[in-house]
């Protein structure tokens, strides 16, 4: 990684030993996940680089509060990136500043002055619930690999989880009896999620199909590829978009993980379920602010779900 070797080899020994103070701080105190950790790690990275190219000789610490510097480095960096990558740089920036201010680092912290203009919120990509269910049901089960997909898509639209949830999945994770999952999310933080009943004879096709070295034991990934090792993030929505694609054409190719998951809150609402419950079905929190959702007992939420949950719906009134 270009900024990498510059940050590492070339200035900055004391700023590096923060960042690692950092970093540590968002993973113990924060609880961030792994991944949460590393994109505020490659943030700053892209930041310091900056800092260090228009720094002569050694680099200061006093560089971080040159305000100055901040606002023009936001300014190039508006001129490559959307406005949303950029707060969000801003933001982690802000994180940072704020912890070495905090920790007697920094005499002040300039980033709590600056700000981008805000933008107007930006709808998320939904689909159609006839598009889900069209989705869901062309793709084939034949293949091992069709079968696969069809229980991921079952399962990121019955429950609205993170494709980086749905991906560290294990056997002893499901529970068909009770039809519900215990799903690790941000902050570490495990919550029950309900799964009806389409999804989980979606998912039981799959895992009957498996050969049985793909199955070592309940802490297997429920998700693998073909040599048995579990399937990254990047496999699922790359799979998910080869068969949207071939499935529902030109809008097929805008959807991802993410789609499936906004979708699912979006029917959900539409059709009366209350926000606490989507809230606890997605299981949404903040990095920054930590914020207490009341907690639903989990069978109120399945009831709540197999009463709005638009495919379920759907098969209900056709035996009706």
């Amino acid at each position: 990684m270009e900024h990498k070797n510059l940050f590492d080899q070339q200035r900055g020994p004391q700023v590096q030993e923060l960042l690692q103070g950092f970093l540590e701080y968002l993973k113990t105190e924060k609880s961030a996940s792994a991944y949460t950790v590393l994109n505020y790690e490659i943030d700053l990275r892209h930041w310091f680089t900056y800092l260090f190219e228009k720094s002569v000789g050694s680099f200061e610490l006093s560089r971080l509060s040159d305000f100055s510097l901040l606002r023009e480095y936001l300014a190039e960096e508006m001129k490559k990136y959307s406005r949303a990558t950029v707060g969000r740089r801003l933001s982690v920036i802000k994180g940072f500043l704020k912890y070495l201010h905090r920790e007697g680092y920094l005499e002040s912290n300039i980033a709590k002055l600056i700000s981008l203009p805000k933008q107007g919120e930006r709808l998320p990509f939904v689909l159609k619930p006839e598009d889900v269910i069209k989705l869901i049901e062309g793709i084939p089960t034949d293949s091992l690999r069709e079968k696969r997909m069809r229980g991921i898509v079952e399962l990121l639209y019955s429950t609205g989880i993170r494709v980086s949830e749905l991906a560290a999945l294990t056997y002893e994770k499901i529970d068909f009896r009770s039809g519900t999952i215990l799903v690790l999310g941000k902050g570490n933080k495990e919550r029950a999620v309900p799964i009806g009943r389409h999804c989980q004879k979606a998912l039981l096709d799959y895992i009957y199909s498996m050969p049985s070295f793909q199955k070592q034991g309940p802490q297997t990934p429920l998700f693998v590829n073909k040599e048995g090792k579990a399937l990254s993030v990047r496999s699922v929505q790359r799979n998910l978009r080869e068969f949207a694609t071939e499935i529902l054409g030109p809008l097929g190719s805008q959807v991802t993980p993410h789609t499936l998951r906004h979708s699912c809150a979006t029917h959900l609402l539409s059709r009366g379920a209350g926000l606490r419950e989507i809230q606890e079905l997605l299981g949404h929190q903040s990095l920054v602010t930590t914020q207490k959702y009341t907690q639903v007992d989990v069978e109120r939420l399945k009831a709540a779900y197999k009463k709005t949950h638009p495919k379920e719906r759907l098969k209900q009134d056709e035996s009706t």
